[in-house]
């Protein structure tokens, strides 16, 4: 399974409203789209989500089905295709 990471603008959520977010991200796994972490400041209103997912389109997909889209540059989404582990990079699998 491939490794994504995702950023988010989630101006005006509060921790209550991130808390509900994960739980529906968790209820709605599906078509082998796994959430593993999120990230958030909201002071600034960022959220960093970490993926796995069989491929960009299924993630993607799946994303707009809970309503989380991407909007703008200041949105994306990215394969991760090396990581460090025990202090040295290694390549993921399905990468």
């Amino acid at each position: 399974m491939a490794k994504f990471v995702s950023v988010h603008i989630i101006a005006c959520m509060t921790r209550q409203d991130v808390e509900r977010l994960l739980a529906r991200f968790a209820t709605e796994e599906s078509g082998g789209v796994k959430n593993l972490r999120v990230q958030c400041d909201t002071l600034s209103g960022r959220m960093v989500c970490e993926w796995e997912a069989p491929d960009r389109d299924t993630l993607v997909k799946w994303l707009k089905n809970c309503d989380v889209r991407f909007r703008g540059k200041s949105e994306w989404l990215m394969r991760v295709q090396l990581e460090s582990a025990a202090g040295k990079v290694v390549t993921l699998t399905g990468a």
